[in-house]
């Protein structure tokens, strides 16, 4: 049996191994011929589709006019718990993704590879919510996930095959969804991460936006398209962003026969203000580590995003080092992931590696002084994995006779602090025997793939009264999970969706409107104007009763004014 690396991307997911020392990227799909010159012959796109043939997956699905679930990864990180197809048909969030890990297991398994453990990559700055997700998503699938690596680690040890003299490295890993910028220090076959930071929700499909926009400024009309002709807009948008990497300019060839001519001059004017914004996760790495730019002995650019010369070039220029390109940025994240399963499943000790966490654990506790709720820190930021620390907290009042306990993960050190309650539980202070708790140890645990396990203990009697780990949405209910664990298989093995794989979405009007803010709009829209609409989705997700009917009432009002875009 071999162990497998999964780099599990928002737009495209690749998988590989380690045999003999070197590793071997699996050819999981064959793209068509108009995208075979541009390296993606190894790359298989995240993408499952729902089609009146049967279930679709990778570039069948890309090129499926409807009933696309794409971009799965990025809803990981979010409240939602389904996902939504052009047609407004819901999935649950997890279903689609342990879907595409069960057809990526049997595509490996059609090479001649049996794989029945894995270790999957995820973005350095994801936090719990995604990571726990992942994991589950990919165990569902039938794989045993030895752990979760941070992409910009996996980099770095796919770098290191080929320059193991390299000691201090910074990993720039921009793909189709997701941006991390990380320092790490290699030394004698040992990876640890010193610093990292990023932007979780942006990436290549956010480019492909700005060139569609550009695109309908040029057109001479402004006519509406079917769902199957804007399908086939936004894959000739895709293709001309990736032809702009190596042509001065383009055809883009639109719906209605006719066709817009874009320079890379255009585009690059169109996409400087989305590459700016990478210069705050790259200042606030080299703060971190108090480093100036020149402090490296190589800087390493993986993802697609990375193609694009006008990234590689602001790369340089704010770091004042020339990136090594000498790996292949589509695979060198899945080739790391490789080299980290040969690790844990025992069969390479040609290396070793140790990650860091991106954001700060801890909890709401009243501070003393002030008498309002502050965050309290439990285990900080950029600390090594795996990794235990416990703080001790009272009840507010003598009298109480519950606690509420929240585990809470952010950045308090920022400008603007921001803060994610993963969990909440409330406690009785009464145990079991009677005694009653006055004072309790709050421990976190977080294991080497990010995963959380929280215990509360009584520091008079030493009694545990609470012990969880971390889960989100449908995965808290265990029969349900084991349910789409069997129909997300036997969808893949059968070709076709059982009717019990529809999500159940409470208010289908609110859901409609959200996919259609998030997917067609606000990509479009530039600064105040995108955060206003975001607020106003953001109230249409969290909301419910009168609340709820408020929220879309102004949502209906908000979208309007964008009917163009659908």
């Amino acid at each position: 049996m071999t162990a497998i690396g999964i780099d599990f991307g928002t737009t495209n997911s690749v998988a590989s191994y380690l045999s003999g020392g070197q590793t071997q990227v699996l050819n999981l799909d064959t793209p068509p011929i108009e995208w075979a010159p541009y390296g993606f012959d190894q790359v298989f796109p995240s993408i499952m589709a729902h089609t009146d043939a049967g279930l679709a997956f990778g570039w069948a699905a890309k090129q499926a006019r409807t009933g696309r679930f794409e971009a799965v990864k990025r809803l990981f990180a979010t409240q939602l718990d389904y996902a939504m197809d052009a047609a407004g048909d819901a999935l649950a969030v997890e279903e689609v993704a342990t879907m595409l890990f069960a057809e990526i297991r049997q595509r490996v398994a059609g090479q001649g590879i049996d794989a029945t453990s894995a270790v999957i990559t995820v973005p350095a700055n994801s936090k719990g919510r995604a990571r726990h997700r992942t994991k589950i998503c990919a165990g569902m699938a039938g794989f045993e996930v030895l752990g979760l690596i941070n992409e910009p680690t996996a980099a770095a040890m796919a770098y290191a095959q080929k320059h193991p003299e390299a000691r201090q490295l910074l990993v720039f890993d921009w793909g189709g969804g997701t941006l991390d910028v990380t320092v790490l220090h290699a030394t004698q076959g040992v990876f640890i991460e010193q610093a990292s930071s990023g932007l979780p929700t942006m990436g290549g499909l956010d480019f492909d936006s700005r060139l569609a926009k550009l695109v309908r400024q040029q057109m001479n009309s402004n006519e509406l398209w079917s769902e199957e002709q804007k399908s086939d807009f936004r894959l000739q948008i895709e293709l001309a962003k990736i032809r702009l990497s190596n042509d001065t300019d383009t055809t883009v060839r639109l719906p209605n026969g006719s066709s817009v001519r874009i320079s890379r001059d255009q585009y690059e004017a169109e996409i400087r203000a989305l590459i700016e914004e990478a210069r705050t996760p790259i200042e606030r790495v080299l703060s971190d580590i108090k480093a100036g730019p020149g402090a490296f002995d190589a800087v390493v650019m993986v993802g697609g995003t990375c193609r694009i010369p006008a990234v590689r070039n602001f790369v340089r220029d704010v770091l004042g080092v020339e990136p090594d390109l000498d790996i292949n940025p589509m695979t060198a994240v899945a080739e790391g992931a490789a080299i980290a399963a040969a690790i844990l499943s025992g069969a390479s000790d040609d290396y070793d590696f140790f990650v860091s966490t991106e954001h700060a654990l801890g909890t709401f506790a009243m501070d003393g002084r002030t008498k309002s709720m502050e965050f309290s820190t439990i285990i900080p930021r950029n600390h090594k994995l795996p990794a235990m620390a416990q703080e001790s907290y009272s009840p507010v009042y003598e009298e109480q006779e519950n606690v509420q306990i929240e585990v809470v993960e952010g950045d308090p050190d920022v400008a603007e602090p921001d803060f994610t309650v993963l969990k909440s539980w409330s406690v009785p202070l009464t145990l079991a025997n009677g005694v009653r708790v006055n004072s309790f140890l709050l421990r976190y645990e977080w294991d080497v793939s990010g995963i959380l396990h929280v215990t509360a203990v009584d520091e008079g009697t030493g009694e545990t009264f609470l012990e969880d780990d971390i889960s989100y949405g449908i995965a808290e209910d265990k029969k349900k999970l084991a349910q789409m664990s069997s129909r997300a298989r036997k969808a893949v093995e059968s070709g076709s969706l059982s009717r019990e794989s529809a999500a159940v979405v409470e208010d289908s009007e609110a859901a409609d409107m959200i996919a259609k803010a998030r997917t067609k709009i606000i990509p479009f829209l530039d600064g105040d104007e995108a955060e206003s609409l975001l607020e106003i989705v953001g109230r249409l997700e969290s909301s419910s009763g009168d609340d709820l009917a408020n929220a879309k009432v102004d949502a209906r009002r908000a979208l309007a004014e964008y009917s163009y875009l659908l």
